[in-house]
């Protein structure tokens, strides 16, 4: 079995089609808040996105190399070839330059599910705060072993309260450093959940073929639109800081 590496050749009859793409962004340090505030200010966005979890509190759960991890967004957008024109239409690229010199690592990713303007009313009723386990492949070194990883990791949620949002699918780095190899994301009605999951005995033993067959970034994030702008991510706002390694952080502490 081959590897399943992503295509980020663009389609342009994409947009006819009834699928909605996500937008994954880790912020990876702050050396600008003025800049950011500004920007988080003028930015503008697609009608109908769906802000999934918006710099909630996080912890990073696993990091094989030396990653820095600020804040995460994560929001179905319209589909992938309409939002890749709106991220280079001149009015979002006027107000990115208000946050140079900040670091994001921003990839858009193919979705096999409806755009949320044609979901029906009501589909979504539960009112808890759900919460979001992000994946993001950062290097493959052993495919056999990776390979064995991706062909039992869903597996291990049977048992457990989890959606599939993202699951390798196409997909393009819009802005920050590569190399990525792939994107998972699983959402859990709440964090306790997330980590019975992960922190499972069925989900320990097949983790150790990923450990062994790839290096990837690992983020849990809480759900819920982004707070005001003075209050996202407020540790940063003393970040002009050396960098340091990603560790298991709580933004919430």
């Amino acid at each position: 079995m081959g590897p399943r590496r992503p295509c980020v050749a663009i389609d342009r009859t994409e947009t006819q089609m009834n699928r909605s793409s996500y937008l994954v962004y880790i912020c990876q340090a702050v050396k600008n808040r003025t800049g950011l505030e500004r920007y988080w200010q003028v930015a503008r966005y697609p009608e109908n996105i769906d802000v999934l979890a918006g710099y909630g509190p996080f912890e990073v759960l696993d990091a094989d190399q030396e990653e820095r991890v600020e804040g995460v967004v994560l929001a179905e957008f319209p589909p992938f070839q309409q939002t890749v024109e709106w991220f280079n239409g001149d009015a979002y690229v006027q107000a990115r330059k208000n946050r140079e010199g900040n670091e994001y690592l921003g990839i858009l990713v193919d979705s096999g599910v409806m755009p949320i303007s044609k979901r029906k009313p009501g589909a979504q009723t539960d009112a808890r705060m759900p919460a979001y386990v992000v994946f993001v492949c950062r290097e493959i070194v052993d495919l056999e072993e990776l390979n064995t990883y991706w062909q039992r990791v869903n597996g291990t949620l049977v048992d457990h309260p989890a959606r599939v949002l993202i699951d390798q699918s196409r997909f393009l780095i819009l802005e920050g450093q590569g190399p990525v190899n792939g994107v998972t994301v699983y959402e859990f009605p709440s964090r306790d959940a997330a980590r019975s999951w992960y922190d499972s005995v069925a989900h320990r033993e097949v983790r150790q073929h990923r450990k062994n067959g790839a290096k990837y970034l690992v983020i849990l994030t809480e759900g819920g639109v982004p707070p005001p702008v003075e209050q996202r991510m407020p540790h940063t706002r003393v970040a002009a800081s050396a960098a340091a390694p990603a560790r298991r952080i709580d933004s919430s502490v």
